[in-house]
């Protein structure tokens, strides 16, 4: 503790940037307990480094947070949900505290990005939270775990809370999508090609279908832009290669994992039932054939859940709450999901019955101005394939867009978007004229 003390007072000091890489990759991967102080451990790294850079003598380029349009809406958005929040009676201090240290993450990745002129932090801090994620996956699978994660940071923390596999395939496919169309970049690394194999792991070990479909809609996409790209035509058939190296992992990953770990049999037929069994009597039931009605689990309820939401919206609130919204967790408050324990399992859905019409337009509003802008410029960002597959993926899920790494990730595209404008603006520096010798003899 003396020693990692020492370190962070020293990269606090000198090197900020190694704090912000350990608090975004706290961030994304959700990793946080309790200190023997009144903040948590994300809460302090977050206040130790707002504090840092607030005293930063060096000059940022181009315009403050807070001087952009983005953050603008980020912050109007925050105060219109605490708000609603307020009027419902749900305000916590919990909930005025997860927004406050959202929007100084949204804060942060602003900051450190036009410090960097990259998304070098962001990158970094990723990728170590997917290998975060894969490493908590293989650790449940070697202790005979189920769908509930044993996350290997409990070992070492007082605090423990239940992790639904989901949220670990959805990071791992973030990161996945992410390293894929930074790959196609113009500065694209190859280290990504051995890296994204390691993500798509994760996802096959978390059993989410989910992920797993969007991940490969949007790698589809992007590999078949990038064949018909002059300058990374040769970069997507190296993709291709990967593509199928994924595959082959997929179809022997199973086999080896039960002979080298000796895994419990019943938890295989899970994981083989999830993947395989009930995405097969889904499409069944779809086309009206014959199907197992045990083999739907989660992806019948699911359906009804998305149901559900959407009568709640349209007949159970008032004209009133459905244009302002009942406020933040208001729709598991006052129990309107499915059995009284699921959520709605819809993002828009959940959006427009919690933040109502209002909400849902100012949130949507800044989604839109930065694929407009991004569309615009034709800038092609690795950053903006992460905004699509989040809001591909809360059609089946939850409050994922909404979540404090969202508000990492717009704050980190805003500052995106403010840099290439400095760099449009910073006048060329003109070559000088060759001399010839006679006139440096002269």
């Amino acid at each position: 503790m003396i020693a990692a003390a020492a370190w962070f007072v020293y990269a606090l000091m000198k090197k900020p940037e190694w704090v912000a890489v350990l608090l975004f990759t706290a961030v994304i991967a959700d990793i946080n307990f309790d200190l023997p102080i009144p903040l948590n451990f994300r809460a302090f790294i977050s206040a130790a480094l707002l504090a840092r850079v607030m005293y930063d003598s060096a000059p940022m380029p181009g315009p403050s947070f807070f001087a952009t349009t983005y953050s603008k809406y980020i912050i109007g958005f925050v105060i219109y949900v605490l708000f609603v929040t307020y009027q419902g009676g749900l305000l916590t201090a919990d909930i005025i505290k997860e927004y406050f240290w959202s929007l100084i993450c949204a804060y942060l990745g602003y900051y450190f990005y036009m410090k960097e002129g990259s998304y070098k932090i962001f990158r970094l801090s990723l990728i170590i939270a997917g290998f975060s994620c894969v490493g908590d996956l293989a650790w449940t699978y070697v202790q005979g775990g189920g769908l509930w994660i044993q996350r290997i940071y409990f070992s070492f923390t007082p605090d423990f809370r239940i992790f639904n596999h989901n949220f670990f395939g959805y990071i791992c496919a973030v990161a996945f999508v992410f390293l894929l169309g930074d790959y196609l970049t113009d500065n694209g690394k190859k280290i990504n090609l051995l890296l994204m194999p390691v993500m798509f792991l994760g996802v096959l070990l978390s059993t989410s279908r989910s992920s797993l479909l969007i991940l490969i809609i949007v790698s589809v996409v992007l590999i078949t832009k990038g064949l018909f790209s002059s300058k990374n035509s040769k970069k997507a058939y190296k993709l291709v290669m990967v593509t199928i190296s994924c595959l082959v992992l997929s179809l022997f990953m199973f086999q080896i994992i039960t002979t080298v770990f000796s895994i419990q049999s019943e938890f295989m037929e899970q994981i083989t039932a999830r993947l395989i069994d009930e995405p097969v009597a889904i499409f069944n039931r779809a086309m009206g054939n014959a199907y197992k009605a045990e083999s739907l689990d989660s992806m019948d309820w699911r359906a009804e859940a998305s149901e559900i939401a959407y009568n709640t919206f349209m007949n159970k609130l008032e004209s009133s709450e459905q244009i302002m919204g009942i406020g933040h967790e208001g729709f598991m408050a006052r129990h309107y999901g499915y059995d009284g324990i699921y959520d709605a399992h819809n993002g828009v859905l959940l959006m427009l019955i919690e933040f109502g019409v209002i909400g849902t337009f100012i949130y949507c509003a800044m989604l839109g101005s930065f694929i407009v802008r991004f569309w615009s410029l034709k800038l092609f960002s690795p950053l903006l394939v992460i905004l699509i597959w989040l809001i591909l993926y809360i059609t089946s899920h939850n409050r994922e867009l909404t979540s404090i790494f969202a508000f990492l990730l717009t704050g980190t595209m805003a500052a995106e978007l403010q840099y290439y404008y400095v760099k449009q603006e910073q006048p060329e520096e003109e070559e000088l004229p060759e001399m010839s010798n006679e006139y440096l003899e002269t």
